[in-house]
């Protein structure tokens, strides 16, 4: 079935095709890549596509949110529109470390060891400013 229906529509550029199909009362859309989708102006407007500052990369345009939330009482956006860049490798690696109770040996080793309660992972902080 796949191949028959390529094959109907393999000779058609995709929009004098959509006219047609409009026209005849089909609903129908394209499908785009990746690339077109990132152009589109509508992926823009609705607040699909967000730009944050990465360190290392400069801005970078990511997904944003799939959902809009809104205020049943007001009507206003409550949408979450704080996003961050992705972090760096092992950037909160200390903090997940401390919360699991554990943080790397000395040397850097893969030897986990209990953290001291209330101490910040040195490593890591170690880490992280080399990073920055």
């Amino acid at each position: 079935m796949i191949e028959a229906v390529e094959e109907a529509f393999a000779d058609f550029d995709a929009e004098p095709l959509l006219e047609k199909l409009r026209a005849a009362g089909i609903p129908a859309g394209k499908v785009r890549t990746l690339d077109e989708v990132y152009e589109w102006e509508q992926v823009h407007s609705q607040g699909l596509v967000i730009d944050v500052d990465h360190p290392v990369l400069g801005k970078v345009a990511l997904p944003g949110p799939p959902l809009r939330f809104f205020s049943a009482a007001e009507g206003t956006e409550t949408t979450n529109r704080d996003h961050l860049a992705p972090p760096l490798l092992d950037q909160h690696g200390g903090d997940i470390r401390s919360w699991l109770g554990s943080s790397p040996a000395p040397g850097g080793g893969e030897t986990a060891q209990p953290a001291q309660a209330g101490q910040p992972d040195e490593a890591a902080q170690t880490d992280q400013a080399a990073q920055a």
